[in-house]
């Protein structure tokens, strides 16, 4: 087993470890007080998509969204985008605390092992993960693409591989988080285009991201890679926004965008 060199020790003087999301010393990225903060979704949510449900709504019900039709095979998240976990999204997101990833991530491979438990999507299935892509200019200016990372980490642990090459943003699009209702299904209409479609071809793939909000990137991504091929494109995110009779709905997401700058 591999030990820590000296200059390991000399860096943790220096800097001494800290929770990513709260800046309490500690070695891990995403501490146990932060973790008791976060709103992880239980069973009690859409068949399809995995929004929450209310309390009162029957068992294997389908949310009022999902009725009105999408083009992805279904969704879940880890949790709500709220609390620390919302504050963690932000901090791997806009402020670089890469090691986020790994702790995001090992919350993805949760779900996809509950899925895997309580029979709900398919995802065992499925043949590999898709980032979704940020374009090149945007990545060039945050220096990582945060889907990718989160796929490296879940791959790490299932052995699922990752296809970043068979979808690519062609288009630069203005931030979701920036946009409201209908502007976010023009903003990203057409801003995707499927490659290597010899892959896809009668596979079902899961599409990952760090938030869902409206679903509306991850319905474009999945009408692109249908369009190429693919039989099912589910998605997984660590977060998604709260629907709206949840007290979380009150703190918008274009909160996020203040935090960010």
């Amino acid at each position: 087993m591999p030990t820590r060199g000296l200059s390991d020790e000399l860096l943790d003087l220096l800097f001494p470890p800290r929770c990513q999301v709260c800046d309490t010393l500690g070695g891990e990225a995403f501490c146990a007080t932060c973790r008791e903060d976060v709103e992880f979704i239980g069973a009690h949510a859409c068949l399809y998509c995995g929004a929450p449900l209310p309390p009162a709504a029957p068992a294997e019900a389908v949310c009022a969204d999902c009725r009105e039709g999408r083009w992805f095979s279904g969704a879940r998240a880890a949790g709500l985008h709220a609390g620390a976990l919302r504050r963690a999204i932000i901090r791997y997101k806009y402020h670089g605390r890469t090691r986020l990833a790994a702790p995001l991530g090992a919350m993805l491979v949760d779900v996809l092992r509950a899925e895997d438990e309580r029979r709900g999507l398919p995802l065992g299935q499925c043949a590999a993960l898709v980032p979704v892509p940020l374009h090149r200019d945007r990545r060039a200016w945050r220096g990582f693409d945060q889907a990718e990372m989160l796929c490296g980490a879940v791959s790490e642990a299932t052995g699922l591989p990752v296809w970043s090459d068979v979808i690519a943003r062609v288009r630069n699009t203005t931030p979701q988080v920036r946009l409201q209702g209908a502007s976010r299904l023009e903003n990203v209409r057409g801003a995707f285009e499927a490659r290597r479609r010899w892959k896809l071809r009668g596979r079902a793939v899961i599409v990952v991201d760090d938030v869902m909000t409206t679903g509306a990137t991850i319905n474009e991504c999945a009408t692109v890679l249908r369009a190429a091929g693919a039989v099912a494109v589910y998605a997984l995110t660590v977060t998604r926004a709260a629907p709206g009779w949840h007290p979380a709905a009150l703190l918008s997401d274009t909160d996020d965008e203040q935090e960010a700058i």
